[in-house]
C-alpha cells in the first residue's frame, strides 16, 4: 500500500531537515544579538516573497486558509523591535522567485512547501524560549517569528495536515515532495550559503548575465 502525503514528505524530507537544522544550530548557547539580527533579516528576504509565490499557487477557496499563516509581519514586527528605525524591512534584500525559491506549479507543489514552512512551527516553539533567554529579550517581543501561533501551534499544524491530505489529489504527491526537498534545499542556500553544497538537491544555477 502506498504511503500517504503527509508520511511521504516527513520520510523523504528527514535528511534535508536535519541538514538545515544543523546548518542554523539556533539552540547553541553562544547566539549573540547581530547574528540573530541578521538572519532574521535572511529570514525575512526568503519567506516574504515565498508567501506571494505560494499564495499565487492556490484557488481562491483555500486565501483564508494560507492568508492566516502568512509569517513575513512576525519578522517584520521582530526587526522593527530589535533594531528601531535603523534598517526597515524595505531594505533587505529578497529572494529571486525564478533562481533562490522551490519551484510551485500546483496544489501539490504549493502543498509540499508549505509542509516545511509549516513545519517550522513546531521546533519555533523551543527556539523561541531560548532566543528570548539567551539574548534577554523582553515577553513577546523580537521572538515572535519563531513563537510562531503560540498556543494555536498544535491546532494550526493538525489544520494543516488535514487540509493537505484532503486537497493535494495522489497525481501530484511527487511534485508535493520535490517541492518540499526544493524548499529545505533553496532554505539552506537563502539563509547559510556557506553551507549550501550541503543541501539535498542543488538548486538550478543562474543563467549567465
Amino acid at each position: 500500500m502506498s504511503l500517504d502525503l503527509l508520511s511521504r514528505l516527513k520520510h523523504e524530507t528527514a535528511a534535508c531537515h536535519a541538514r538545515l537544522e544543523n546548518a542554523l544550530d539556533l539552540m547553541r548557547d553562544n547566539l549573540q544579538r547581530d547574528e540573530y539580527i541578521a538572519l532574521l533579516e535572511r529570514f525575512y528576504g526568503y519567506v516574504a516573497p515565498w508567501e506571494d509565490a505560494a499564495a499565487a499557487c492556490l484557488p481562491a477557496s483555500l486565501a483564508g486558509f494560507f492568508d492566516e499563516r502568512r509569517k513575513a509581519p512576525l519578522l517584520a514586527a521582530d526587526l522593527a523591535a530589535l533594531l528601531g528605525e535603523r534598517r526597515p524591512v524595505g531594505s533587505v534584500p529578497q529572494a529571486d522567485a525564478v533562481y533562490d525559491l522551490p519551484p510551485m506549479h500546483n496544489l501539490g507543489g504549493a502543498f509540499g512547501s508549505m509542509y516545511v514552512m509549516e513545519g517550522s512551527t513546531l521546533g519555533g516553539r523551543f527556539i523561541a524560549p531560548h532566543v528570548a533567554q539567551q539574548l534577554d529579550l523582553p515577553p513577546g517581543i523580537g521572538n515572535a517569528y519563531f513563537n510562531g501561533y503560540g498556543a494555536r501551534t498544535g491546532s494550526m499544524w493538525k489544520a494543516f495536515r488535514e487540509t493537505a491530505a484532503s486537497v493535494v489529489p495522489e497525481l501530484q504527491y511527487d511534485d508535493a515532495v520535490q517541492a518540499a526537498i526544493a524548499t529545505f534545499d533553496t532554505l539552506q542556500s537563502w539563509l547559510c550559503p556557506e553551507a549550501a553544497e550541503l543541501g539535498c538537491a542543488q538548486p538550478a544555477p543562474r543563467a549567465a548575465s
